[in-house]
């Protein structure tokens, strides 16, 4: 078996460019935030690479791992095929999920919000307490809350609207005071689950942060909308 010769030339030739795009596949694999992209891009990058050292480097050893590595991920995608199938939500959960957790497969929006719990709630149910520590992330599917600071009533939040988001952003105290103002059913997770979820890098909690900006945007739009409609 003789061996590509490492010159300019034979990094450049049509053998060395089919090389590159494998590694190039890698790379960009590697930049996927959804794993299934990343298994797509990993198996694209697996099939250039057989094609590289099956009819250039003539190389059995390289040919058979790379089948490997396709096999493997190609199984793992069934495998999450097979969990989206299986995973179930409720109208109000399809609400949150499509409204907020866009970023996520259906079988992780499913795992997220099993670390949860949906709860209904009355009138006067204090949510948040200024300059205490926020011991839940609220999001609303039905009802509401008034927001005050200094016993100033200052915002309300209302369906598809997150309370206690800011503390989860900057670990801090709540800097407001939120209280149910109508009979309301929510989803509540602890905050000290999701901090522990962003520490590990969980794709869960980034999905999330994307919906809370997104939640925060509508917020500062609608402030800003106020006075003008006045």
């Amino acid at each position: 078996m003789r061996a590509l010769e490492l010159t300019l030339e034979s990094a450049l030739s049509p053998g060395g460019m089919v090389g590159h795009l494998a590694y190039f596949l890698l790379v960009i694999s590697m930049l996927m935030r959804s794993i299934l992209w990343l298994r797509i891009f990993v198996i694209a990058s697996a099939l250039v690479a057989i094609t590289y050292a099956g009819i250039w480097l003539k190389d059995p050893v390289s040919t058979f791992w790379e089948t490997m590595l396709v096999t493997v991920n190609v199984i793992q995608i069934l495998l999450i095929w097979r969990s989206n199938r299986r995973a179930r939500f409720t109208e109000e959960e399809q609400t949150l999920v499509s409204e907020r957790l866009r970023n996520l497969s259906r079988h992780e929006a499913r795992k997220l919000l099993d670390m949860g719990l949906w709860v209904e709630a009355a009138p006067g149910t204090r949510l948040t307490d200024e300059g205490h520590p926020v011991p839940y992330l609220v999001y609303f599917a039905t009802g509401g809350a008034e927001i005050e600071v200094g016993g100033r009533i200052v915002a309300r939040c209302g369906p598809g609207n997150f309370v206690g988001e800011m503390s989860l952003v900057d670990n801090s105290p709540a800097s407001a005071t939120a209280t149910v103002n109508a009979p309301s059913r929510y989803w509540m997770i602890p905050t000290d689950r999701l901090r522990k979820l962003r520490a590990e890098g969980s794709s869960l909690s980034a999905a999330l942060e994307a919906g809370i900006a997104q939640d925060l945007k509508g917020k500062i739009l609608a402030a800003n909308a106020r006075p003008a409609a006045g």
